[in-house]
């Protein structure tokens, strides 16, 4: 919709409290506090939009978050099967997040949307930590059931690299060469050496239960030396090694181990606490953010089948 179209077609805006009630029925919103709700509320318009107009074109960047109030919107990506999004729902989020193309998302009758900006949702990610915190335990239970509640997609080969073994810890430095070369690399300096004290070096032996399903999920494990089976509820498995981290996406999401991790070989990994990791992200944003973008990637990527 053009800025002109938008005089046209905007309702009367709705009260403060409105917006706030259909932002707070999102599950992207469940563990923002009423702060975070005002910063998106306060910026946040609605807008109707005749049958078959186009609300974004495809290819276009992602300027909103949309809320559906009214009617309905069918969403397609590189000619995929469109998904049709009906009231109470919301999309365009992904590929903000991303900072990817927007699909093609073209109204139904009678069409009536909440529009947070894209500059509005990004500062508020910014500014307020439960916002952040919130998208991150989402996305990241969405990621995990994507790939059938297992740390990687079962049904994609991989090779694995189960690296060397070694006997003495490794030095705050060589840590840190890991940290920079691995998977937080996005990391600015002074997050990954806050890291990497965080990080406690911890050993398996070939056979060992690392955990099962169900238990209470307190950490994630940096894999940096064997290879580790991991097992989901309905008998599906992977296993993963050097360079791999397990146990992330279900301290975002439910809090509780979706599989279970047994230790193949002789292993060596590295345990961040995940209360201590929340920590570091109040203090470095950016790094949670970042994390997002990650989720969000990989969340549109199965989806549009790549």
């Amino acid at each position: 919709m053009t800025e002109e179209s938008l005089s046209v077609h905007e309702r009367p805006r709705e009260g403060l409290r409105d917006r706030i009630l259909a932002l707070r029925s999102q599950p992207l919103m469940a563990l923002v506090d009423d702060d975070g709700l005002l910063l998106l509320a306060e910026h946040a318009r609605s807008a109707t939009y005749h049958e078959g107009e186009v609300v974004v074109r495809e290819g276009e960047p992602s300027r909103s978050m949309f809320v559906v109030l009214e009617g309905s919107v069918v969403v397609s990506y590189d000619g995929k099967k469109p998904v049709a999004w009906g009231v109470g729902t919301a999309f365009g989020t992904l590929a903000l997040f991303a900072r990817k193309p927007s699909g093609l998302a073209v109204a139904g009758n009678g069409t009536r949307l909440l529009e947070i900006p894209a500059a509005a949702l990004e500062n508020a990610l910014d500014e307020n930590h439960s916002l952040l915190r919130s998208a991150l335990a989402v996305t990241g239970s969405d990621v995990l059931k994507s790939r059938g509640n297992l740390p990687a997609d079962p049904d994609v080969p991989r090779e694995i690299d189960e690296g060397t073994y070694y006997s003495e810890p490794r030095s705050m430095v060589e840590r840190l060469l890991e940290l920079r070369a691995g998977n937080f690399r996005y990391m600015n300096l002074e997050a990954l050496i806050e890291l990497a004290r965080q990080m406690v070096e911890v050993r398996y032996p070939a056979g060992a239960s690392i955990w099962s399903a169900g238990d209470v999920s307190t950490h994630s494990l940096s894999i940096d030396c064997g290879r580790v089976h991991c097992t989901a509820s309905d008998g599906k498995s992977c296993d993963v090694g050097k360079g791999f981290s397990i146990g992330v996406l279900d301290v975002w999401g439910p809090r509780r181990r979706v599989y279970g991790a047994r230790a193949e070989t002789d292993v060596i990994a590295y345990r961040i606490e995940f209360e201590s990791f929340l920590t570091l992200l109040e203090s470095h944003v950016e790094v949670g953010i970042e994390l997002l973008r990650g989720f969000a990637r990989a969340l549109l990527a199965v989806r549009s089948g790549r």
